[in-house]
């Protein structure tokens, strides 16, 4: 039976009631006007640009994305493939602190869920019948998802869980632009192909504001053209659009064409119509190396003098971090004011906090019934805030910039156009008044743009910076481009990149770089994201300490919420300890100083830090101390007892010791919903004096002394009790839920699985269980927990038999492809690879290893087994138990025992090469080439399913050019394209990880 939500059609006409009851008020005319363009021009739905001036309400654009998908739900029914797209992008080229289209995706994906009736239950019920792929199973579907992309870790991929799945995902250009070009920055390469499948099919890309990031937006024109190169195509959908109020020449332009901008009883007309007159201020002492310290003291005297009455709310707009921090050193200093620092460079968890205590009440949302507050507030922003954050100010006081960037900076001045005399300053120093050539954000614009404002003041000596005002007195476009940040070309795109790039399993050396393609031909890198932890200390190089790493970081992988984004330059320089001169802006790409490797080879190691790179990869191989291995999109891992942050970034902690900056367990809980508590000697300092410590001080003295008679398991539950009865005032008490979830789990459940003793040095307790509150279960995903449910070890539950995973997997693969509208000869190939794909895990020696390194316990084939033994270590000496080859590859055996039966597999000799290459590839591997595997005495392995009989034996070989894997590769690429074969290959990949999540939390056997 149809539900109601299905049976009736979505036209342009219902946008508005669509529109109205989410957000209690009427669009915008343009709005109507371009989701009519979308819903109804099904060639070219969406144009290339978006010609709109800032405080237009471009946001809108994701409820228009999502409207129009919603509105093809129907072709679910008659076979047809959806074009709109289920994956929108929306990008912006700042490190931002306030995320409006990520803030606004949330509240959609929210009502839309909780939504019981009018059109958004309407909406909700197509959406999640489109991410159930026309299932029955709609009803337990989220009708949207909305994600932060934020550098490649824990949580940060949660978007890429389900092909199906409508989501809204805001990120910066570097970290969607990675993944478009198979290099996702952070990851380990064995998603890259995922990744890039997934950006580039079925999505929408929104690029805000984008002059910054014309490279970035080539390379989008690019690839729109080459995923049309191979001889059958998939026809997904991709549309990249650049929204701005200058967007570049020669691109099909949607631009506002009612009367409601220049009505001023109209609220968008309020927003364009408003002045915001800024005096002009030069600073004769801002010159050479005093001029920070000069320039932060002449924006500070400005911005007081713009405090009145009235104005209580003030934003400093600066262009370097380190002038932004010179600045609120100066506020900080008056106890009359109240001054918040914002910068690109804040973990997650501090940037919620800040715009909790401090940002949310300077919301545009609130600021018509804002009153003006006793004492006056000072916001001091570099970049961060020039885009995506939707907070209004009564007065600016701006560093001078280029034309483009105070434009910006002006949309959150009056962003509302409330009737207020809102007033700015634009300060510059004048050591650049006259050249800025050597500037390297903004180049010649900087005082190109001085001389231009100068020229524009009115009789009071200053010039209006209103929206309407302002485009009148613009000059023509070749004069504009001067006063505009230098816009910088991408390299041309070849083929044979893309060839390189594609290549994934090994990475071929030399491969093109994929930063100048996000940012241009000139020097410019992507950040690196730094996490502390207290517990690690590398100051010693034995095994000892390496061992306890890699299991710390095993248990508790860094997360986004506890990571810093680093300009790469910065943190070589400080990582080979020499001083930092961080003359840094918060636009990616763009550093004053590179510290390009070359720059700092031979540089005595000074500190050692983790280039982590996942559970999969052993931590000691990644111990450096040299600056030089440093790689774009790297992430850090650095012992709290060496310091930095102080110098690398703007932390929010009320202990700001290595203990107090070490936010790992609170991260852990945000990642996975899953609580975590370590118990470590430096760790305890950070809890109040309490019994609970007392115990567990005495605990860690005992194992570290070796005392035999200590029972890890009682000392725990006692531990966990009397931190239960610890305030939940007291510092770390956001920890009292979560404690109390992990002592019913060890009272219920037992410890086994629960408490891990890390050597002599720690116990972690680590929970299984989700917490009843939190994050959503699409939120907690993440691809390191792949590495684990796709593999083979169970953390808890009975053993999941092989022939119940293939036939579990074969049904999610049919239905992501169903769902996608395959063609059916694809469906059905996509079908059987999933059946076959771990067929290799019949090797005998495998067998032993799902049953605890057994050789002689029998029964059934088994895919999954909560024998598997649980650390690095005890895995290793399993393998060599049974003899298992070291880096052996499951799936190169099932490629070998699937050709053994050549009736599983397709007639058609195109499909036949289609499902081994993705027996091949579901793990990463064989793009192109195999592993090397060196396996001296192979079983014989013999599998009977389906009434067939695949049989192998000797090694697979699948390393040799004479195997075919790397010719399988290329022949595949031609057909479907790069990108199009990179979305097959997750297809299969996602239903794997998808099915295994599903037997992991319902003990399927």
């Amino acid at each position: 039976m149809r539900r109601e939500g299905q049976m009736t059609e979505l036209s342009p006409a219902d946008f508005d009631e669509f529109f109205c009851q989410l957000w209690g008020f009427p669009p915008f005319q343009w709005q109507r006007d371009l989701a009519s363009r979308v819903l109804t021009h099904s060639d070219a739905p969406w144009p290339q640009a978006l010609a709109l001036p800032t405080a237009s309400g471009k946001t809108a654009c994701l409820d228009i994305a999502v409207f129009a998908l919603a509105a093809q739900a129907d072709r679910l029914a008659t076979g047809q493939a959806i074009t709109a797209a289920r994956r929108i992008f929306f990008v912006v080229d700042r490190r931002v602190i306030v995320d409006e289209a990520f803030e606004r995706a949330r509240i959609l994906a929210q009502r839309l869920a909780t939504a019981q009736h009018g059109i958004l239950s309407k909406v909700a019920a197509k959406l999640r019948l489109i991410a159930a792929g026309g299932a029955d199973d709609a009803e337990d579907k989220a009708p949207l998802v909305a994600h932060v992309l934020r550098g490649g870790m824990f949580r940060s991929e949660a978007w890429a869980r389900d092909p199906l799945q409508p989501a809204i995902v805001a990120s910066t250009v570097d970290q969607l632009g990675s993944r478009l070009l198979f290099r996702a920055y952070g990851r380990d390469a064995g998603m890259w192909p995922v990744y890039a499948g997934l950006a580039t099919n079925d999505s929408l890309v929104l690029l805000d504001e984008a002059h910054c990031a014309q490279p970035f937006l080539q390379t989008l024109q690019a690839i729109a053209r080459y995923r049309g190169w191979a001889d059958s195509p998939l026809n997904r959908s991709f549309f990249p659009v650049v929204m701005s109020a200058t967007p570049p020449a020669g691109l099909n332009r949607f631009e506002d064409s009612s009367a409601e901008r220049t009505d001023p009883q109209h609220p968008l007309g309020r927003r364009q119509l408003a002045r915001k007159p800024a005096a002009l201020v030069e600073v004769p002492e801002a010159k050479g190396a005093k001029a920070t310290l000069a320039l932060a003291k002449a924006l500070v005297h400005s911005a007081e003098n713009l405090v009145d009455a009235q104005r209580r709310a003030i934003v400093i707009f600066v262009n370097r971090v380190a002038t932004a921090r010179a600045v609120f050193k100066l506020l900080e200093a008056r106890p009359e004011c109240l001054a918040t620092l914002v910068t690109g460079r804040m973990r997650a968890l501090d940037k919620d906090a800040i715009v909790t205590e401090r940002l949310s009440g300077l919301a545009s949302s609130r600021s018509e019934a804002r009153p003006p507050s006793e004492t006056p507030h000072f916001v001091v922003s570099t970049q961060t805030l020039e885009v995506g954050a939707d907070l209004d100010f009564d007065g600016l006081v701006s560093e001078c910039a280029s034309l483009d960037a105070l434009r910006q900076r002006f949309g959150r001045l009056n962003r509302m156009g409330r009737p207020v005399e809102a007033r700015a300053a634009i300060v510059m120093r004048a050591d650049h008044a006259a050249n800025s050539d050597e500037d390297p954000v903004y180049g010649h614009a900087l005082a190109a743009t001085w001389n231009w404002l100068l020229a524009q003041r009115d009789e009071h000596g200053e010039i209006d910076f209103g929206i309407a005002h302002l485009e009148r007195v613009l000059p023509g476009a070749a004069a504009l481009s001067a006063l505009n940040a230098p816009a910088k070309d991408a390299p041309v795109m070849l083929p044979a990149y893309i060839d390189r790039w594609s290549q994934t399993a090994p990475v071929p050396k030399p491969s093109p770089e994929v930063a100048p393609f996000l940012h241009g031909s000139d020097d410019g890198a992507a950040d690196v994201q730094v996490c502390w932890r207290a517990d690690i200390d590398l100051a010693h190089s034995d095994a000892r300490h390496r061992d306890y790493a890699l299991e710390s970081l095993s248990l508790c992988p860094p997360s986004s919420a506890e990571s810093l984004p680093v300009p790469i330059g910065v943190f070589r320089r400080w990582l080979a300890g020499h001083p930092i001169d961080d003359l840094s802006s918060d636009i990616e790409g763009i550093a004053a100083d590179a510290a390009t490797p070359a720059a700092v080879a031979g540089t005595a190691a000074r500190r050692t830090v983790i280039r982590w790179q996942g559970t999969k990869t052993r931590v000691d191989t990644h111990i450096t101390g040299d600056p030089a291995r440093i790689r774009p999109g790297d992430i850090i891992v650095v012992p709290a007892g060496l310091g930095g942050w102080k110098e690398l970034g703007t932390l929010v902690v009320a202990e700001p010791t290595p203990a107090g900056i070490d936010i790992a367990e609170q991260a852990h809980m945000l990642a996975r919903n899953r609580a975590l508590l370590r118990l470590h000697p430096r760790l305890l300092e950070t809890w109040p004096d309490s019994p609970a410590r007392m115990q567990a001080s005495t605990l860690l003295t005992a194992i570290a002394t070796g005392d035999e008679d200590v029972d890890d398991a009682t000392a725990v539950i006692t531990i966990l009790a009397a931190l239960e009865a610890v305030p939940a005032h007291a510092p770390q008490g956001w920890r009292k839920e979560h404690i109390a979830a992990l002592r019913q789990e060890c009272t219920r459940a037992g410890t086994r699985h629960v408490v891990r003793r890390l050597g002599s040095e720690a116990i972690f307790i680590v929970g299984r269980h989700r917490l009843s509150a939190g994050v959503s279960q699409a939120d907690s995903f993440s691809d390191e927990d792949d590495a684990t449910a796709s593999s083979v070890s169970m953390p808890s539950g009975r053993p999941v038999r092989l022939r119940t995973h293939l036939d579990g997997v074969a049904a999610v693969a049919r239905r992501f492809a169903q769902g996608s509208g395959l063609p059916e000869r694809l469906a059905a190939a996509l079908e059987t690879a999933a059946r076959l794909h771990d067929l290799g895990k019949a090797d005998p020696r495998f067998q032993a290893l799902l049953r605890g390194g057994n050789r002689w316990l029998g029964g059934e084939l088994l895919a999954k087994s909560s024998g598997m033994p649980q650390n690095p270590q005890a895995r290793e000496q399993a393998r060599k138990s049974v003899a298992y080859p070291l880096n052996g590859r499951h799936e190169l055996l099932s490629v070998r025992l699937a050709k053994s039966a050549p009736s599983l597999l397709p007639l058609d000799e195109d499909l036949r090469e289609l499902v081994l290459h993705l027996i091949a590839t579901h793990h990463g591997h064989c793009r192109p080439f195999a592993p090397v595997v060196s396996d001296d005495s192979p079983p014989d392995v013999t599998v009977d399913l389906w009434g067939q009989t695949c049989h192998w034996q000797g090694p697979t070989r699948m390393e040799h050019l004479e195997s075919g894997t790397a010719d399988r590769f290329w022949l595949l690429v031609r057909r479907y394209g790069w990108w199009g074969l990179a979305w097959l290959e997750a297809l299969l990949r996602l239903a794997d990880h998808r099915r295994s999540e599903w037997e992991e939390e319902h003990e399927a056997e």
